[in-house]
């Protein structure tokens, strides 16, 4: 709790910096030096890639097994990252709309690597869903082997945000702290509150679903 608390003070921190438009030249430069330093044709390969693939499909994938091949814990925690991430999409877009921060722009000298997107640019959504899924595997996962593995695929995917040319930074930063403040706090308010209703819910369907051998 003290983390993810402090992790949402730091997010409404970091949104005051964009808000006033003090940290925007350095952002920017910041911007510029992770834009501009090129991986070659490999890395910058595997960077659209995960940057493509490493938000929606690889959460995705991992809810699904959790919830189809888990035991009964795992499949409750496979329901519980499912509501996180919700209310993370939820947050992230409302935030988004206040702040209407534009994307950068390539006339600053920003490479653009991927189709340019026109949403508002901070929190980066992509930073957001994944650093849930990260904070959260390192929080409840037993097997910290495969959080660490997930947790290194959130960062791959926040770097690669600043690197193809959709973010700043700092939009980064932001989304990295909301979705930990929302994993730390939120699985705890998730877990107390809708835990009971999640297991009512999971016992007809565990009629149906055999109990798997994944335990996470």
């Amino acid at each position: 709790m003290i983390v993810g608390s402090s992790c949402l003070v730091g997010f409404l921190m970091v949104t005051g910096l964009i808000v006033s438009g003090v940290s925007k030249n350095a952002d920017l430069l910041a911007a510029l030096l992770v834009d501009g330093y090129y991986l070659g044709s490999i890395g910058t390969s595997l960077m659209v890639i995960v940057t493509s693939y490493g938000r929606e499909v690889v959460w995705s994938l991992l809810v699904i097994v959790m919830f189809l091949a888990g035991s009964k814990r795992t499949k409750l925690l496979a329901v519980e990252l499912a509501a996180l991430f919700i209310i993370g999409i939820v947050m992230g877009d409302f935030a988004k709309i206040l702040v209407g921060r534009l994307r950068p722009d390539v006339a600053s000298g920003i490479v653009l690597r991927v189709p340019a997107e026109i949403d508002s640019s901070y929190p980066s959504g992509h930073a957001l869903i994944v650093s849930i899924g990260a904070a959260f595997s390192l929080a409840r996962f037993r097997r910290k082997t495969l959080a660490a593995f997930l947790a290194l695929e959130a960062g791959l995917v926040c770097y690669s945000r600043v690197y193809v040319g959709v973010h700043y930074p700092l939009d980064v930063v932001g989304g990295v702290l909301l979705g930990i403040a929302i994993a730390l706090t939120g699985a705890v308010a998730v877990e107390k509150l809708l835990g009971p209703v999640f297991e009512k819910l999971l016992e007809p369907i565990m009629m149906v679903l055999k109990t798997g051998p994944l335990d996470v």
